[in-house]
């Protein structure tokens, strides 16, 4: 009997060797899911985590301390505490909050820390790096607002009950990576120090570690969360988001496990109806062998094998090397094996003249119950897409028909198909012959009579329908990600900026692109909740292409002068008048002092009806202050006074009128304190001239005596995305903008730039001018900084902001982010279904030429005869084609028709983001949708006319 089958399959190695690539397509992807799985797995955690941001990787950890007179001891005890906490970088220090005086009226409220590691992560601008206790480096910014150069001393005063401890500046440094991790925990601007400096005042001090968890422990999100609570249990503060993102590793992982999972099933299943269709049709040549064998009076068993032998030989070469490698797919060996045997089966029972008729007798009970089946499958799988909410592969929900829906309603649309092609083929040839078009009758009888040469339909449908979904996915999700990279990114470049001072950040930008068309610069603040990013307004359409008018108000020029002197006159008896000036990287303060009165003043009236005493008479005045800070320009910024009244005439800079009469009596060019604070000014406005005058309201509420020039909206404009909590006071919303609460006059879009659907954007220079000046409490990491890029800017432009004092610490990119997010879980995943759904095109193709291998032979019989009788070969040729064609021109509408269906239904099971950003993305993507019709086309119709035209061609030649 092996004989025999060898001897078959010698005679028909087309079929056999289609029956061989079957098998081995099928069982090798298979094979190779389950084989990639682990790594796909391994590579999407790893980007995930790569992609994550330091602070979701790092886990703190802070304990109240008395260092005492051994800090090291103390030190050494805290870090016991935490020796079991897994670290790839670790970072340990202490810090003591309190305030940096340098002479009598200089003072910075500032930490003194000390910090494992500093010395190799700053960079020494001036000086070296502390050796000694109590000595100390600083930020320049800080030094130049205690006034300060290298070897200048300073106090640090902890307030009360703690000793004032004498520093000396010894250097000035800067983060030699701002961005890097070791800096995002140093948070805010600190004076670094030993630790003896630290332990100096004698009060409570905080001991800090900071982690950097290592890739391996976001295996288990139970195991930080075990970490985590061991540490609190010994009343230690600890604080990570290390959880959070081991929870969404551990998502990630099952989502591509699943995914795959998905795909293996899915190609299975492609694969098992293409044997199964394969098997029917090789079963139909094999009729003669078997009506051989029974006229021979072999008994059916060995009828059976050997007609399925012919098929289940190449079968079992193609699987069984899977099977070896992969035990676990014997049982879809098993389920191809029955396949073939029930294929087979009915040669067994058929008499022999009924296997060696042409023509087979049709058996519409088996095909009605199969169609009925697939149909009823369909249904049932469109019924549950239509009642269950989306899937996700991120989720366990089981397996169930939605899984496998594409593959359920194609083929379903397919069956439908096929009935309908024979009943309108039926038709068209015979209206074809009674209208005396032989061509198209030929072409549409052929059709319709060959009622089991079409059932091939379904598969190419089903495939069909697989690749324009996987490809919809795949399209959908990539157009997502390109457009989340360009919201978060903000620009087609970004360049992140070492901290400066704000406002000579914008100069210094501005003065690097002076057409303003290819950088902006933009602060993006640091606090939780949603993101404010300030940008410069008036560049933001020019770089980004959002046009926002509203974010730049029509708002009063900015009083600013360059001199360094300023001369102030005044009518005042005995005030002094203070000037708060922003110049780059510094707040100046101006102080005027007016003479005292010549008279002592009156004894108070103990009489308590008598009238109170006139008012004092105001005396007409000239102070001078010298501002050299301001030889580079400043800009007013508020005027308070510390007793009253006051009355301000005139100021001039170098000779110049920067403030007249007119704009002190202008009540549109003053305004009180914007902040959550009680105003203990009252001003007026009378005959060219602005009046003070100190008020003090009965209130707890911090007060604020600066009166400030108007050179903004009030409120800020701003841009808003997503919800804001309003005031309870006036109703006003309030954003957190420079470490300032600002009223702010709200306008709603649906996404801002870097914030998505969740963000607040403020004009940059607007911002910076209401928050107040620089030089108050330092707060280095207030705000990230970062010049965005146009897509026009030169490749030199990066040169110049650095030549004009920008120190660039890193960059990014839309297109670098877009490739991230394409190493993620979710496009992993996508990518491994677009190619299980080439594999599912490839098997059917091979299931087409299969078909078209068994159907040559009696077609080309066909054409013959009809040439003899005279039919011409053009006539032929077009018979050949149309009914080539006939299959794949309607299983491919129909496959892309069920895709379309399918999507509208359901989205995909695999979102774009593993976080709740949002996806407005087409339920149908119709380029995708077109693509796939183009390639299904240029796969399965050249083979079909080529088999075709050969046929016809060697009619012709007998």
């Amino acid at each position: 009997m092996l004989g025999l089958i060898v001897a078959a399959l010698r005679a028909r190695r087309a079929a056999a060797l289609v029956m061989l690539v079957l098998a081995a397509v099928t069982m090798g992807a298979a094979v190779a899911a389950g084989a990639v799985s682990g790594r796909l797995q391994r590579e999407a955690t790893s980007a995930r985590i790569a992609a994550a941001t330091p602070v979701e990787r790092t886990l703190s950890v802070r304990s109240p301390v008395s260092l005492g007179t051994q800090p090291d001891d103390i030190v050494a005890k805290f870090q016991a505490l935490i020796a079991d906490v897994p670290a790839e970088r670790s970072v340990l220090g202490v810090r003591y909050s309190g305030v940096l005086r340098a002479g009598d009226l200089l003072r910075v409220p500032i930490e003194l820390r000390a910090v494992d590691g500093f010395c190799g992560n700053a960079t020494m601008l001036q000086g070296r790096c502390p050796e000694r206790d109590g000595e100390i480096v600083l930020p320049p910014d800080v030094a130049r607002q205690l006034g300060l150069a290298v070897g200048g001393t300073l106090r640090q005063d902890g307030g009360s009950g703690t000793a004032v401890v004498p520093l000396t500046l010894v250097g000035l440094f800067a983060p030699s990576d701002p961005l890097g991790w070791y800096w995002s925990g140093q948070d805010g601007a600190a004076a670094y120090t030993t630790r003896g400096t630290v332990a100096k005042p004698g009060g409570a001090a905080l001991a800090t570690y900071d982690a950097l968890l290592p890739v391996s422990a976001f295996d288990r999100p139970v195991s930080i969360s075990n970490t985590v609570n061991r540490l609190r249990a010994k009343s230690l503060e600890v604080s990570s988001a290390a959880a959070t993102l081991a929870t969404t590793v551990a998502a990630d992982r099952r989502g591509v496990r699943r995914g795959l999972l998905l795909i293996e099933l899915q190609v299975l299943l492609c694969g098992g109806i293409s044997i199964a269709v394969a098997a029917a049709y090789a079963a139909q040549e094999r009729r003669a062998d078997a009506a051989r064998m029974a006229i021979r009076g072999l008994p059916p068993w060995r009828i059976l094998a050997g007609t399925a032998g012919q098929s289940l030989l190449p079968l079992l070469v193609g699987a069984a090397w899977a099977v070896a490698v992969r035990p676990v797919l014997w049982q879809a060996l098993a389920v191809a094996v029955v396949v073939v045997v029930a294929a087979e089966w009915p040669a067994t029972r058929a008499s022999v003249p009924a296997l060696l008729r042409v023509v087979q007798p049709r058996r519409p009970l088996v095909a009605a119950t199969l169609e009925v089946c697939v149909l009823a499958l369909g249904a049932a799988a469109v019924f549950q897409l239509a009642s269950e909410p989306a899937a996700d592969v991120r989720r366990d929900t089981g397996l169930g028909l939605g899984q496998a829906a594409a593959l359920l309603i194609a083929l379903a649309a397919g069956v439908l198909a096929t009935r309908a092609l024979l009943a309108a083929a039926g038709l068209a040839g015979r209206t074809a012959l009674a209208g005396g078009r032989v061509g198209g009758a030929l072409a549409g009888l052929t059709v319709g009579r060959r009622r089991t040469a079409y059932r091939i339909v379904p598969v190419i449908a089903a495939a069909t329908c697989v690749l324009a979904v996987a490809a919809q996915d795949w399209a959908g999700a990539a157009g997502a990600r390109a457009d989340r990279a360009a919201v978060e990114v903000g620009a087609d470049r970004v360049l992140r900026v070492a901290p400066m001072d704000r406002e000579r950040f914008l100069a210094a930008v501005r003065a690097a692109d002076p057409g303003g068309r290819d950088a902006m610069a933009v602060a993006i603040g640091a606090g939780t909740g949603p993101p404010v990013i300030a940008v410069d307004g008036t560049r933001l359409r020019a770089v980004t292409g959002i046009d926002l008018p509203s974010l730049r108000a029509d708002a009063p020029a900015p009083l600013t002068f360059t001199a360094t002197a300023l001369t102030l006159r005044l009518a005042a008896v005995g005030a002094t008048v203070t000037l708060q000036l922003a110049a780059p990287g510094e707040r100046v303060t101006a102080v005027f002092r007016t003479p005292a009165p010549t008279s002592p003043p009156a004894p108070p009236v103990e009489d308590a009806d008598a009238p109170p005493p006139p008012p004092p008479t105001l005396v007409e005045s000239t102070a001078e202050v010298a501002v050299p800070q301001c030889a580079a320009g400043c800009r007013l910024v508020s005027v308070e006074t510390d007793s009253g009244p006051v009355e301000l005439l005139e100021l001039r800079a170098g000779g110049t009128v920067v403030v007249d009469g007119p704009t002190f009596a202008d009540p549109a060019r003053w305004r009180t304190t914007l902040a959550r604070a009680v105003s203990t000014v009252q001003a007026g406005q009378r005959d060219g001239r602005l009046r003070l005058q100190d008020v003090d309201p009965p209130s707890e509420r911090p007060r604020d005596n600066r009166l400030y020039v108007v050179d903004t909206p009030v409120p800020l404009p701003a841009v808003i995305a997503g919800d804001l909590t309003l005031s309870s006071d006036n109703d006003l919303p309030r954003v957190r903008v420079f470490g300032a609460d600002v009223p702010v006059s709200p306008h709603l879009v649906a996404s801002v730039p870097r914030g998505g659907a969740e963000g607040v954007l403020v004009d940059l220079e607007y911002a910076a001018h209401v928050a107040g000046p620089p030089g108050g409490a330092p707060s280095a990491a207030a705000e990230r900084l970062e010049v965005w890029l146009g897509p026009s800017a030169p490749a030199g432009l990066p040169d110049r902001l650095r030549a004009a004092g920008i120190g660039i610490a890193g960059g990014d990119s839309a297109d670098a982010a877009t490739a991230r997010a394409a190493r993620l879980a979710p496009a992993v995943t996508l990518r491994a279904g677009l190619i299980g759904s080439a594999i599912a095109l490839l098997l059917a193709a091979v299931t087409a030429a299969v078909v078209a291998a068994v159907d040559r032979r009696q077609r080309g019989a066909e054409l013959t005869a009809l040439r003899r009788q005279g039919l011409p070969a053009s006539t032929a040729r077009t018979v050949g084609r149309w009914t080539a064609a006939a299959p794949v021109l309607v299983a491919v509408p129909v496959g892309l028709a069920a895709a379309v269906l399918l999507r509208l239904l359901a989205p995909s099971p695999v979102r774009p983001f593993a976080d709740r950003w949002p996806v407005p993305v087409a339920p149908v993507q119709w380029l995708a949708i077109l693509g796939t019709a183009l390639v299904v086309l240029a796969v399965l119709l050249p083979p079909a006319l080529w088999s075709r035209s050969a046929r016809s061609g060697g009619g012709r030649s007998r």
